[in-house]
């Protein structure tokens, strides 16, 4: 009798269990398919993965519009700047091989380079305080023209710092220059490298640096939108699509593969892992919010670790990851700007609305003017000059350093300032860098010829902004 009651009680576990993953799937499903209609999304492949465990894994639409092939679990994609984490994994299994150490100068591995690179080592190469410019803001004739690694890093090495390294954070080419070291300290070529050392290593059978020129099975097409139409994606050498900062091809069930290894110790050691998941610094002491390939920050009242990826031969990707929450989401597109990382927070937000985009969210009356006042007046003052802009924004570990005065208009001629809701976390506690958050406020902002924008200032019990973070 007792075992009948206990195959009764269990069937019932399990139904139960079986039904609810049948809603979470639907919900999902649900949400995705209607972001990818509205954005006009070719394919997609998604995972969502909590305490280890797939809540949910799919793939939708196609990989190649021309011959209507669909989008399956072995669908390869581009996965563009994510690649900048794997890249720095292979310089931390270089570090651990005891072949270099972080704090090297980068004028130790590679020849003839300018004076002014004098003081960028490979740590300032991996958490973007080098001040090497972002080439990829150059246009598609430049990376098709560059058809040699030789030839991308000449073009590098002539263009001016955007600052002193260590002096700001500015996302820039340094993952490209790490491929090379990569290259020359192995003594084999960097996809080799990539292939045995972390791919086969971690069982990612269906991942590889990619080749243009050479035919790879299941790779996806890429596209791009032009006056509203699907086109294919741009057309750039070869070279270009294999560097350290953008080379990976994958799947989301190889990524899978990756997520696991940055929760244990079977590719790199705790300690490597801690220092990938942990703010650089500058020569003043400010932390930067970007560890090895990974921005770090708090999102609402939790730490956010995330890296998006998009690339304009016609992809677009993004991972986060909420170390408390044990949760993870992986999202890979083959269209250029389809705003995956705004997808992932539509899903989480089926399940924690306070997780959710803040466009989406409904506002409610202002219950303390005064306070959106103030945070007004600090956002107004982030526009003042760049010397003040610079500083202010080392103190918020903004991801962020303007150029010139044009930088500021983000920040100038407020038109809207509109409170949307207050969070309050029930037990506030530090965040990543240290403060302690008590309130979490999401505005609206409008300022002139600007589009409309989304901040959420994190204030501490003083009151005092001690994170803004631009959400969309």
């Amino acid at each position: 009798m007792r075992k009948l009651i206990f195959i009764l009680l269990f069937s019932g576990f399990i139904q139960d269990a079986f039904s609810q993953n049948q809603y979470v799937t639907f919900r999902i499903d649900s949400a995705v398919r209607a972001d990818m209609a509205a954005r006009q999304i070719p394919g997609l492949q998604l995972a969502v993965i909590k305490y280890g465990l797939i809540l949910k894994k799919g793939h939708y639409g196609f990989a190649n519009l021309e011959d209507r092939i669909p989008v399956t679990d072995s669908t390869l994609f581009s996965i563009a700047s994510m690649s900048k984490s794997m890249t720095c994994a292979g310089i931390l299994l270089l570090m651990e091989d005891g072949k270099l150490n972080l704090d090297d100068s980068v004028g130790q591995y590679l020849d003839s380079l300018p004076a002014t690179w004098n003081g960028i080592t490979i740590r300032r190469l991996m958490n973007h305080t080098a001040g090497l410019r972002d080439d990829w803001d150059e246009n598609d004739n430049f990376f098709y023209t560059k058809n040699t690694d030789t030839l991308l890093l000449d073009a590098l090495k002539s263009a001016p710092l955007k600052f002193r390294p260590g002096q700001g954070w500015s996302y820039g080419s340094g993952s490209f220059v790490l491929g090379l070291i990569i290259a020359k300290v192995s003594g084999e070529t960097y996809p080799a490298f990539m292939k045995h050392r972390i791919f086969e290593k971690l069982g990612m059978s269906n991942s590889c640096i990619n080749d243009a020129d050479n035919i790879i099975p299941n790779r996806a097409a890429g596209y791009i939108i032009r006056d509203s139409l699907i086109v294919h994606g741009r057309h750039i050498s070869a070279a270009a699509q294999a560097r350290g900062d953008v080379g990976v091809l994958t799947t989301v069930t190889d990524l899978l593969k990756w997520y696991a290894a940055l929760q244990d110790s079977s590719l790199l050691k705790k300690s490597s892992i801690d220092a990938m998941f942990s703010p650089g610094s500058l020569n003043d002491g400010h932390a930067v919010p970007y560890g090895f390939g990974w921005f770090l920050k708090p999102y609402r009242d939790h730490p956010l670790i995330a890296h998006t990826g998009s690339f304009r031969t016609g992809f677009d990707s993004y991972m986060e990851i909420y170390p408390e929450d044990h949760l993870c989401i992986i999202i890979l597109s083959n269209l250029r700007n389809s705003a995956t990382s705004q997808i992932a927070k539509d899903i989480i937000g089926l399940f924690d609305k306070d997780y959710g985009r803040a466009s989406r969210m409904d506002s409610v009356a202002d219950p303390d003017t005064v306070r959106t006042l103030l945070l007004k007046s600090s956002f107004e003052e982030l526009g003042l000059n760049l010397d003040t802009t610079r500083k202010m924004v080392s103190e918020l570990h903004l991801p962020f350093y303007p150029q010139t005065d044009d930088d500021l208009a983000w920040f100038r001629n407020i038109e809207d300032f509109t409170f949307i809701r207050a969070i309050r976390p029930s037990k506030p506690k530090p965040d990543i860098f240290g403060d302690t958050i008590q309130g979490i406020y999401l505005y609206k902002v409008k300022c002139r010829n600007q589009p409309v924008r989304y901040f959420a200032f994190l204030l501490d019990p003083t009151g005092k902004c001690v994170f803004m973070d631009y959400e969309e």
